[in-house]
This record gives C-alpha cells, structure tokens and sequence, in this order.
C-alpha cells in the first residue's frame, strides 16, 4: 500500500505521479504564472510546485571581508 495525495495513490503498482515544476519562472507575473499553470494542466501533470521567493531575499548583501572577493 502507498500514500495519498488528494485522489491520487502513489505506490510501488500505482502510475507515476508527476510533479512539474514552475520555479520562479513566472518573475512575478501572475500572467506568466497562470499560463505554466495552464499548460501544466493540460500536458496531464498531477502536481506543480511553485516558489516565490526572490534572490535578495536568499543572498547576502555583504562586499566587504572574507565574502567579497
């Protein structure tokens, strides 16, 4: 016996469950978001991982010392 997500079983005899993956591919735009949404959807994909976060907020704003180089 596998696991459940919504309506789908993921297991050992089950299809794959297939996750795409948007990224931040979208730079912000709900536009561009909804159309990988939409596309996703119709290439029959089960998931879609998202992210949206930003560079700056993951990097450090340091140029001086041992991180400038």
């Amino acid at each position: 016996m596998g696991i459940k997500i919504g309506r789908f079983e993921i297991g050992r005899d089950q299809p794959p469950f297939i996750i795409a993956e948007m990224s931040g591919n979208h730079n912000q735009s709900l536009d561009k978001a909804l159309a990988i949404v939409e596309a996703s959807a119709a290439a029959g994909v089960q998931a879609l991982k998202i992210q949206t976060y930003t560079a700056d907020t993951m990097t450090l704003d340091i140029n001086t010392g041992e991180f400038f180089y």
